[in-house]
């Protein structure tokens, strides 16, 4: 049958947020609204804790393209900020500071000042190792005709982290240049201008996410998607998704055929939300809200069976709303409700 899907990225609290959040941890909208659900499933996306972080993206990869590898998302986050076709490996890069020994973000997207600073830096050092350096929308890429073998953990999983191994047969390639271009900014001025405008400093960028692009067959059966993350735009279109069928989160469904419709709420990118009861009560108010309206304003038999997703930093749980019962004895029986199992996530 038909679905409407929701995931809700970084919705699934650990243990101890639970148990910070108290009696507050499932909040009575969620309970009203999870009324007739059945039983949640929960998967494992990742075994390994260096990919914690990624679970929501590889998700979403393995759910449009039917693909259990990696997520490669450089040349789909290139596609989904609407760049041309280019026929070369794509890589991002992303800013980062180091603090303890751990990577910070010290941003992806940079002013048009900031950008002919950046050129002039990272071209030479790209073109020692064939790449060249690609820029759109403020965001830096490198890009090279040849593939780079080269296994690194997207920056998704990085971030707050120590640096994670580099593997494959050219990894050594992937540590000189990043050493290079960390020597690069040390030694030029870039970070006194970042500082007088009040940005953190740029100590180096985490090159990850390494692919071609490519068409994603066979096409994907959902309709339409409703996310504002230009990779997951990327993502749709190329897995089949018509471009005007892919809209921002808060947009309402497009006119499109009949069939699974799929969303991303952002209520909770902020970590922060988890470990406040009013926020996270509020949270889960628009959450239900916004699934409410979406389920209403479905055109198809999909308005009867949401699908919701909720993740952390290494799984999903997945919970269903479950067919009308049609037995006469269904009056005598309670319903469970499962808003525990689910945000516990098998636990």
């Amino acid at each position: 049958m038909p679905a409407c899907i929701f995931l809700l990225p970084n919705s699934l609290p650990s243990p101890n947020e639970i148990k910070a959040l108290g009696k507050d941890a499932y909040p009575p909208v969620l309970r009203n609204f999870l009324e007739g659900f059945g039983e949640p499933k929960v998967a494992t996306i990742f075994e390994n804790p260096a990919l914690s972080g990624f679970a929501s993206m590889q998700w979403v990869w393995m759910l449009l393209t039917q693909r259990e590898n990696l997520a490669p998302t450089a040349p789909y986050l290139w596609k989904g900020l609407g760049g041309p076709k280019v026929h070369q490996e794509f890589w991002a890069l992303n800013g980062y500071r180091i603090e303890n020994g751990v990577l910070k973000s010290a941003g992806d997207i940079f002013d048009i000042d900031e950008e002919c600073d950046l050129r002039d830096l990272l071209n030479p050092v790209a073109r020692q190792f064939d790449f060249e350096v690609q820029v759109l929308d403020g965001r830096f890429f490198l890009a090279r005709k040849k593939a780079w073998q080269v296994l690194i953990a997207p920056w998704l999983a990085q971030e707050n982290k120590e640096p994670a191994q580099t593997a494959g047969s050219q990894a050594a390639e992937w540590t000189e240049i990043t050493r290079a271009i960390e020597d690069s900014l040390a030694k030029s001025a870039f970070n006194e201008f970042r500082a007088k405008a009040g940005r953190p400093p740029v100590e180096g960028f985490w090159i990850n996410g390494g692919a071609f692009e490519e068409q994603l067959l066979p096409y994907t059966q959902i309709r339409c998607a409703l996310t504002s993350d230009p990779t997951i735009r990327g993502i749709a279109e190329a897995a089949g998704i018509a471009r005007a069928y892919i809209k921002s989160s808060t947009a309402a469904w497009p006119d499109c055929p009949e069939g699974d419709r799929f969303c991303i709420l952002d209520e909770f990118n902020d970590p922060t939300v988890k470990a406040d009861p009013a926020h996270w009560h509020a949270a889960w108010t628009r959450a239900v809200e916004r699934m409410e309206h979406l389920t209403a304003t479905a055109k198809g038999f999909e308005k009867y069976h949401p699908r919701l997703v909720a993740s952390d930093g290494l799984r999903v749980s997945v919970i269903e709303k479950l067919q009308e019962q049609k037995s006469s004895f269904a009056f005598w029986k309670s319903p469970k409700n499962y808003t525990e199992a689910w945000l516990n996530s098998g636990r």
